[in-house]
């Protein structure tokens, strides 16, 4: 006789998981395909047409306005390390007996 739950091993579960490439490219550029062929139509009306440009204006906007913040951030952060490299070329040209009459004017 053969007890089985007493003596029962652990196996691993095994699931039929297969992962799916996404490409984001290849879908807005699938996307843009889609809407010149709709403005080549000679049905598509005016209206749907600025409804069109209105969207593809608003993405270029959208993307300038993402590459100026990325600037900006960046420019503030260079900003930051050149203010720091000053501060410690200040206090090693100066000795650091400086550091604290400093941190004292600056309280």
């Amino acid at each position: 006789m053969k007890i089985r739950f007493l003596n029962k091993t652990i196996e691993n579960q095994r699931f039929n998981y297969n992962p799916r490439y996404y490409d984001e490219r290849k879908e807005e550029l699938a996307a843009k395909k889609k809407l010149f062929k709709e403005l080549e139509d000679k049905d598509t009306s005016g209206v749907r047409r600025k409804e069109i440009f209105r969207d593809s204006i608003k993405g270029e906007y959208s993307r300038a306005q993402y590459r100026q913040d990325a600037k900006r951030t960046s420019n503030y952060r260079i900003l930051l390390l050149i203010l720091i490299i000053v501060a410690l070329g200040y206090f090693v040209f100066n000795g650091v007996d400086e550091v604290d009459t400093v941190v004292k004017k600056l309280w």
